[in-house]
């Protein structure tokens, strides 16, 4: 039998340096073009101190050498906040597919291969 690959964690220079899909722990959640980053349980300790058991050490993490930094991004707080005027830009076509998406329960939209 083959020996199994470990997946190995990353450190990045920054928040902003990590790409999209990937997570890096302190880092606040945001969202990209591809999907979202930061959304993992680890990251969620800044809204509620009962999520920091889900950190991980970082001591045995490889530093990345990616240093470039994705301009299609924005902090989910910022999004969430910015969504009502956000809104009034989108055509009629796009906010009823929205609408007709928030209607449908979160395991019909769930989309399976994006998860980790």
């Amino acid at each position: 039998m083959p020996a199994s690959r470990r997946k190995t964690c990353k450190i990045y220079k920054s928040c902003a340096h990590v790409p999209c899909g990937k997570v890096m722990n302190q880092c606040s959640p945001a969202y990209c073009s591809d999907g979202s980053k930061n959304w993992a349980l680890c990251n969620m300790a800044h809204w509620n101190p009962r999520y920091r058991k889900y950190c991980k050490s970082e001591s045995r993490c490889r530093k990345s050498r990616k240093n470039t930094i994705s301009t299609d991004q924005v902090d989910a707080k910022e999004l969430h906040h910015k969504m009502p005027y956000i809104w009034r830009h989108l055509d009629r076509k796009t906010r009823r597919k929205m609408v007709a998406l928030a209607r449908k329960p979160v395991s019909e939209i769930d989309i399976k291969y994006m998860k980790p």
